[in-house]
C-alpha cells in the first residue's frame, strides 16, 4: 500500500490541475462577478501550468540555467492563488465552509513557495522560516510513508481555484467538498508539524564549524572525495560533464565516485563515460564506483533489481573503466530494499561474493566495497559479515544523512557505527561512501553543518581513510554542493576549509640544498 501513495498523490495533483482550468473557464463567464476577481482568477489559471513546468525545471542542475531568469514565476502565480481564494472568502463568493478551507490551504503552499525560491538563491532564511519549510517537507514524509520526499523536487502541491458559483449539481458539490477536506487536512497535518520541525532545525545547533573542530591527520590517510553526475542510465549529459569536473578542480579532490545504474548502461555508454573520466584519471584521481538502481517516483519494490544482469554488467563496467573501488550494490538496506524488495543478509552475502568474483577476474586490482546506511539488526549483520577477516570485502563504509527530524538520525547512525566497529575490531579500511544534507527542506546551513558532522567523526576514527561528499548538483535530489542556478551552496566552501585544514597538517618533505 505504502508503494501507492505515491501515486495516489499524482492522481490528485493531476486532479486539481484540471479542477483549476476547468473552474478558470466558467469564472471568466460569470458576468456578475467582480471584474478585479475574474481578472486574478483568469491570470492564475493562465500561468498555472506553465509556471509549474517551469518549476520543476529549475530544481535539476541540468535544466536550472537555462529558465533561472523566470523561476519567480512558480511563486507569483501561488501567491494569485491565495489571493484569488481569500477574495472569494471575505466577499462570500463562496461557501464559507469550501472557501476557509481552499483559501488557508492556498496560503500555505503560497508561503512555502516563496520561501523556498528566496532559499534556492542562497539567502540566509530566518529560524521560522526555516521552521516553516520543515514542517511542510514533514508533512510530505508523512502523508507518503516515504523518507526520501525530503530531498525530492517532484512531490510539490498545486493550488485550487476557489468555485466562485454555485455548484449545478449534487456530483459538483459533493467533489467541492471533498477538496475542501483534502486542503483541510493538508492544513491539519502541517500544523502538527510544527514542533518536530523545529526540532529538526534545532538540532544542527550543535554542529558548529566554528566550534567543532576536525582531527589532525599528519599521516594524510583521509581523502574527501566528491560524487560527480547524476545516475547514470546512459552516457552522462554534457551539461553535468562540464559543470561537475570544474567544481572537482575548484575543490582540488583527488577520489571521485559515480553512480551507475548497471540494468539500462550499454557499451556505448560505457565508453562515454571512461572517455569523460580520462581527464580525471590522468591526475591519478581515484575512481569508486557504485552499482546504483533505476530511479522511479513510483518504487514497486523488487521490480527494478536484476541480479544476473548486474552481474555481467560488473565485468564490462571494471574493465573499461578499471575503479578502485567498486560497491556491486547501493545501500542493500536503503535504497536496495527499495530496488530489491526485502531481502536476508545471506542473499547480499550471496550477491556480494559473486559480485566480487567477477570483478577480480575482470582486474584483481579492484577493491570490493559496501555500504551501511539503514543501521538496524540487519545491516549490523551484513556489517559484521563484511568487516570480518575472509570476507571478499575489502573495504566497509557508512550513508551518512540527516532525515526530515534534523541531524539527530546522523548522529545515531554514528553512535551505531562506532559499535559495529569496536565489536568487529577489524583491519579492512572504512570509508564515509556518501554523506550530506537537505539545503532546501532545512536551508543551506543544515547542509553544511551537516557535512561538517560526518567530518568530524570520519577524522576522529582512524580506521576511517575517507568521505564522499554527495553530491556535486542536484540531479534528482536536491541535495548538491552548486545550486541549479549555478551558486555554490554554503557547504561548498565548508569543504574546501576542510582539505585546506587537513592538507596543512600534512608534514612537508624536506629538501636538500647542494652547496655550489
Amino acid at each position: 500500500m505504502r508503494n501507492l501513495l505515491p501515486l495516489l498523490q499524482m492522481l490528485l495533483v493531476a486532479t486539481i490541475l484540471i479542477w483549476d482550468v476547468a473552474l478558470t473557464a466558467r469564472i471568466v463567464q460569470v458576468r456578475a462577478l467582480p471584474r478585479a476577481f475574474v481578472a486574478i482568477t483568469a491570470i492564475a489559471g493562465f500561468l498555472l501550468l506553465p509556471s509549474l513546468v517551469i518549476h520543476l525545471a529549475t530544481t535539476s542542475s541540468i535544466t536550472g540555467r537555462a529558465v533561472t531568469q523566470v523561476d519567480w514565476l512558480w511563486p507569483f502565480t501561488l501567491c494569485l492563488f491565495a489571493i484569488q481564494a481569500l477574495y472569494a472568502a471575505v466577499r462570500r463568493l463562496v461557501n464559507p465552509f469550501i472557501g476557509f478551507f481552499i483559501s488557508a490551504y492556498d496560503l500555505l503552499i503560497a508561503t512555502d513557495g516563496v520561501l523556498r525560491s528566496v532559499a534556492s538563491t542562497g539567502q540566509v532564511m530566518p529560524t521560522p522560516a526555516l521552521i516553516f519549510l520543515a514542517a511542510t517537507t514533514g508533512a510530505f514524509s508523512v502523508a507518503l510513508s516515504s523518507s526520501t520526499v525530503i530531498g525530492s523536487p517532484f512531490f510539490v502541491l498545486v493550488p485550487m481555484i476557489a468555485p466562485a458559483f454555485p455548484a449545478l449539481r449534487r456530483t459538483t458539490a459533493t467533489f467541492r467538498l471533498f477538496l475542501a477536506l483534502a486542503a483541510g487536512a493538508w492544513v491539519v497535518l502541517f500544523i502538527s508539524q510544527l514542533t518536530q520541525a523545529d526540532q529538526a532545525v534545532s538540532s544542527y545547533r550543535i554542529h558548529d564549524p566554528n566550534v567543532e573542530k576536525l582531527q589532525e591527520r599528519p599521516e594524510g590517510d583521509f581523502d574527501i572525495g566528491l560524487k560527480i553526475l547524476p545516475d547514470l542510465t546512459g552516457a552522462p549529459a554534457p551539461v553535468a560533464i562540464r559543470n561537475d569536473l570544474q567544481l572537482a578542480d575548484t575543490l582540488g579532490v583527488s577520489v571521485v565516485s559515480i553512480v551507475l545504474v548497471p540494468e539500462t548502461m550499454d557499451r556505448q555508454a560505457l565508453d562515454s563515460l571512461a572517455h569523460t573520466l580520462d581527464l580525471l584519471r590522468r591526475d591519478s584521481t581515484e575512481l569508486i564506483i557504485t552499482m546504483g538502481y533505476p530511479r522511479s517516483i513510483f518504487s514497486f519494490s523488487g521490480r527494478t533489481f536484476n541480479d544476473t544482469r548486474r552481474l555481467e554488467t560488473i565485468e564490462r563496467v571494471v574493465r573499461r573503466l578499471h575503479p578502485d573501488v567498486l560497491l556491486p550494490a547501493e545501500d542493500p538496506y536503503d535504497s536496495g530494499t527499495r530496488a530489491a524488495g526485502p531481502r536476508a543478509p545471506q542473499y547480499w552475502e550471496s550477491f556480494l561474493t559473486r559480485a566480487s568474483a567477477v570483478a577480480k577476474r575482470a582486474d584483481r586490482k579492484v577493491k570490493i566495497g559496501v555500504s551501511a546506511s539503514a543501521y538496524d539488526r540487519r545491516d549490523s549483520t551484513l556489517y559484521a559479515w563484511a568487516a570480518a577477516r575472509g570476507s571478499p570485502v575489502d573495504v566497509v563504509g557508512f550513508t551518512l544523512f540527516p532525515s526530515r527530524t534534523g541531524v539527530r538520525t546522523l548522529d545515531a547512525a554514528t553512535h551505531a557505527a562506532d559499535r559495529w566497529m569496536r565489536e568487529a575490531n577489524s583491519t579492512k579500511d572504512h570509508w564515509i561512501f556518501a554523506a550530506g544534507g537537505f539545503p532546501e527542506a532545512h536551508g543551506e546551513g543544515s547542509q553544511e553543518r551537516a557535512l561538517w558532522a560526518a567530518l568530524a567523526w570520519g577524522t576522529s576514527r582512524p580506521q576511517i581513510k575517507g568521505m564522499i561528499v554527495s553530491e556535486a548538483g542536484d540531479y534528482g535530489t536536491i541535495t548538491g554542493l552548486r545550486a541549479p542556478d549555478g551558486h555554490l551552496r554554503r557547504a561548498t566552501f565548508a569543504v574546501m576549509t576542510a582539505m585546506r585544514g587537513l592538507r596543512e597538517t600534512q608534514p612537508v618533505a624536506p629538501t636538500l640544498r647542494v652547496q655550489q
